[in-house]
């Protein structure tokens, strides 16, 4: 569900949430009823974004960067309220921020199961350059998160049902982004986490080409000179352990004066 509250109508909720065997205050976000006349105006043509984020100072960060990119964001800052809000509010999209914990893969599993809409997962590899380069580079610039959403919800709207993010397919190579491995004809291939980071992002959207600049903001958070340098020279070692050939790849493929897509 989405929201805009005036600086004077805002407020906080506290839930008492169960973590860790401890009951603890967690701060959401307030909302309107679903179908109310104020999410509806909020709403109106944008796609409307659940955030599910317990840790405040990051969802802060999203959610002011995604509404500057013209989505519409809720914020569910435990699973009891992202739970209900999946369920009452109908958003388009979840996005769930895993968290170094166990705890956060947990969530996505329900969320995933309650949803009737398309989840990404946003692990805090991902996260960091988000929140690093927030203080320095002006909000709007998160090409490759609003990237994923608006393919998430594409997909989703195509099969007509729920999102589910399975092992992805190129011939003998299988990429498992919910475990993070790769395998090539059943052998799992060794990546370093830029590497799989780089495989990953390329397989969102086969066959079509992401620019040197988005990879280097989605690695990084930066965009320079030698950040161009440093990613031929991962995108060379992935290439190496898939056994591309330099001349003529087959998975990792040059899209000239542009960047590099996966082929489909």
């Amino acid at each position: 569900m989405a929201i805009c509250w005036s600086h004077h109508a805002r407020r906080r909720l506290h839930a008492r949430t169960a973590h860790a065997g401890k009951e603890t205050n967690t701060t959401i976000e307030p909302h309107p009823a679903s179908g109310s006349a104020a999410f509806a105006e909020v709403a109106a043509g944008r796609i409307r974004v659940l955030l599910v984020e317990p840790r405040r100072i990051y969802a802060d960060i999203l959610t002011r960067t995604l509404r500057a990119d013209e989505f519409a964001v809720d914020v569910a800052c435990s699973e009891a309220a992202a739970l209900a809000a999946v369920r009452e509010d109908a958003p388009d999209v979840v996005v769930v921020c895993l968290g170094p914990s166990e705890h956060g893969a947990a969530v996505l599993d329900r969320v995933r199961q309650a949803a009737r809409c398309g989840v990404v997962a946003l692990t805090d590899t991902e996260l960091a350059p988000l929140v690093s380069r927030v203080a320095v580079v002006p909000l709007g610039g998160y090409d490759v998160l609003s990237m994923r959403i608006r393919q998430t919800l594409r997909r989703f709207r195509l099969h007509s049902g729920p999102v589910t993010v399975q092992p992805r397919h190129f011939d003998d190579l299988v990429i498992d982004v919910e475990i993070r491995r790769v395998y090539q004809r059943g052998n799992v291939i060794p990546l370093t986490r830029t590497e799989f980071a780089i495989l990953r992002v390329l397989s969102d959207d086969p066959g079509e080409p992401v620019t040197c600049h988005q990879l280097q903001e989605f690695l990084w958070g930066t965009v320079n000179a030698g950040g161009r340098s440093a990613l031929g020279v991962h995108i060379g070692n992935l290439r190496r352990k898939l056994g591309d050939a330099p001349t003529c790849p087959r998975y990792v493929r040059t899209v000239r004066g542009i960047g590099y897509c996966l082929a489909g």
